[in-house]
């Protein structure tokens, strides 16, 4: 460094004290550092210059600024926030809000499957598909969702046939994932994804029989863990040898909270070498059922840290798997560039990220928003991309979720952290997160300094977690 030491400027930083001699500092590009006492002390006091070993530390990590690191810095916020610059790349269709199923806990409200005007016909699937690449962005990702998609499968062969017309005369790529519940799997089906390879495919498993049927049943009131399992081993052998993406989440309610072991040795028996023990939003059939099925943040975070444990046990085991949310904050912490979950970006996904298109063409935020007109941003057949993008519910999200007008400025969790701004409309009738209260973001920080605490003290577990991340 050709710069006098004392040139530099300390980065707006927040800290965590895990003990006296290890204090957390992070900024708001990811970047973080941990400093012993004496180390805290010189930085807090801004007299980093009498410790020329400290001062390279902070110069590295970008915690200070210098005429020197400064184009770095800049350019580690760049990828940081990447997704800022390209437009929708998650485009999430509804082909119907019709479904056999009603799960406990469905932000869909689904209607009954015999229900009459739920469907989109091909003409609005053409319609969304055009708007759907007017998107800058080189790559797209269609979600097919619902409802249950299947009830209405000849809108989403429809909509995949045309979209892969368009992504060849634009130059652009494009990827397809179906979720579906499995319980209409038939020979049609089967054949259907292994003539449109490469294609995703996500379902939900609860966990063993007694979990799942609890959460998850026929509109009569029937579990459906017996449908499910059976359609899941006939598409894993139907479909062994294809280049073929196909994930089971499950969903925890209240039911779920004892079996925290069952569920993951239920994905284990099935060999999936991932879970994801998804927390309610409370939202749709949830937000009603919520006295039955809902829990605490505390409640949560105790079954997540013990199901957390015993997937670093099987793995120290040699037993490959891996847990959702542990995976997405590894990342985050140990990568410079952003999450590609959508959900867990600050500012989020709504709008300027993924975009959601109903039966009928309106267009949402996202998911979780499908349901209420508060989020709706046009129609593919009258608006304008320009007008869905530049309107005042996306600005007003992206606003929110910066998370910069919030309590949430002031937590050394800051930068790894995501708000929803729509689960917390849902859930407090405000659009501004009531973060002392909030379910999602008490959760969140609980489980990210649980990740810290795995990769600054265990070695071992902290090499898993990296692993995870793609940086080992």
């Amino acid at each position: 460094m050709s710069e006098n030491i004392d040139e530099y400027m300390v980065s707006q930083y927040r800290i965590h004290k895990f003990d006296e001699n290890h204090i957390l500092v992070t900024v708001d590009n990811g970047a973080w550092v941990v400093l012993d006492n004496k180390e805290y002390e010189l930085f807090r006091l801004n007299r980093i210059s009498e410790d020329k070993k400290l001062y390279d530390k902070l110069y590295e990590k970008g915690i200070i600024i210098t005429k020197s690191n400064i184009d770095q810095i800049v350019e580690d916020y760049r990828e940081r926030y990447w997704f800022l610059f390209e437009g929708p790349t998650l485009h999430i269709m509804v082909p119907t809000f019709r479904c056999n199923m009603k799960c406990a806990y469905c932000h869909s409200f689904s209607k009954p499957p015999d229900a009459k005007g739920w469907d989109m016909d091909n003409d609005t699937a053409k319609a969304v598909v055009d708007f759907m690449f007017k998107t800058p962005a080189r790559g797209l990702t269609i979600e097919f969702q619902g409802g249950d998609c299947s009830l209405n499968f000849n809108a989403v062969e429809y909509a995949i046939n045309y979209a892969r017309e368009l992504a060849k005369k634009q130059n652009k790529s494009v990827n397809f994932s179906i979720v579906t519940n499995l319980t209409n799997v038939d020979d049609d089906f089967i054949k259907f994804l292994k003539n449109n390879i490469p294609i995703g495919l996500c379902t939900s498993l609860d966990g063993p029989k007694e979990v799942h049927d609890k959460n998850r049943k026929y509109f009569g009131g029937k579990g459906t863990y017996d449908d499910v399992t059976s359609s899941i081993k006939k598409i894993q052998e139907e479909m062994k040898g294809y280049d073929f993406r196909f994930h089971a989440l499950t969903t925890i309610t209240k039911h779920s909270l004892p079996y925290w072991k069952e569920i993951i040795d239920e994905y284990r028996k099935f060999g999936f070498k991932s879970i994801w023990l998804r927390y309610l939003n409370e939202i749709g059939f949830a937000k009603q059922s919520w006295k039955e099925i809902g829990y605490t943040a505390e409640e949560y975070v105790d079954f997540w840290k013990k199901s957390f444990e015993y997937i670093l046990k099987l793995n120290k085991e040699k037993i490959p798997m891996s847990e959702g949310w542990a995976r997405l904050i590894s990342s985050v912490i140990l990568n410079k560039k952003s999450s590609n979950n959508v959900d867990f970006r600050s500012p989020c996904g709504a709008g300027i990220g993924q975009l959601l298109y109903n039966h009928k063409g309106d267009i949402y935020t996202c998911d979780e928003a499908k349901v209420d007109d508060i989020f709706k941003l046009g129609n593919v057949k009258t608006s304008s991309y320009k007008e869905v993008l530049s309107s005042p519910t996306v600005t007003s999200i992206i606003d929110i979720s910066s998370k910069f007008p919030t309590m949430c400025d002031a937590s050394p969790w800051f930068p790894y952290s995501s708000i929803c701004p729509v689960n917390v409309y849902k859930s407090h009738g405000n659009i501004i997160p009531d973060t002392v209260n909030d379910l999602r973001i008490k959760i969140q920080y609980e489980m990210i300094k649980k990740i810290f605490e795995k990769i600054i003290f265990n070695k071992e577990e902290g090499k898993i977690l990296k692993k995870w991340a793609g940086t080992c």
